[in-house]
Order: C-alpha cells, then structure tokens, then sequence
C-alpha cells in the first residue's frame, strides 16, 4: 500500500505552504485548536514549543486534533497487521497519556 500523494504544498487554508510552523503556530484554520493549545505556552516561537516538554506535549496533541497525518495510518496498520479497532484503541490511550 501506498501513501496518498500530497498534490501541492499549500495548505488547505491557501494562505501558505504546509510547514510545521505554519500548522502550529499561523494557519487559520487550526486557530481555535492553536489557542488552546499553543497559545497558553506564551511563545510565538516554534522552535520554543518544540523544545519544551509543555510545548511537544501541546504540538502532539494539536496534531492529533487536526489529524493532518491521517494519510500515513494506513499504511502503518497494514504493515503492522492492525485492524481498526487496535488503532481507536492505541489513540484513546496515547490522549490519556499526554494528558
């Protein structure tokens, strides 16, 4: 299996290119998602966010929230002989553990 192809490096809000900065810290369409993750952290630097644990703790779950890597599940549960439910399952878990 395939991953799906990623057809242009625009994000969805075409207001730039899909990068982590722009998801994490200036895409529109994250903005609520971003203040309440990312914003409490009081920083306006990726990097900053990145390197504290607060920060990778607030990105995960920002990234979960999106699910901006949704295209690359399956292709690890086909791999891995997950089903579906293993994966529902793992994500309940991996939440309770950032949390």
């Amino acid at each position: 299996m395939r991953v799906l192809e990623v057809i242009s490096p625009d994000c969805e809000c075409l207001e730039r290119a899909i990068t982590v900065e722009h998801v994490l810290m200036k895409c529109s369409k994250w903005s609520a998602e971003r203040e309440e993750l990312i914003t409490p952290l009081r920083t306006i630097s990726v990097k900053e966010v990145l390197t504290s644990k607060a920060g990778g703790r607030a990105a995960i779950k920002m990234i979960q929230r999106t699910k901006i890597l949704d295209q690359f599940k399956a292709v690890v549960e086909q791999e891995e002989g997950r089903t579906a439910e293993d994966r529902e399952e793992e994500e309940k878990r991996s939440e309770e553990e950032i949390e």
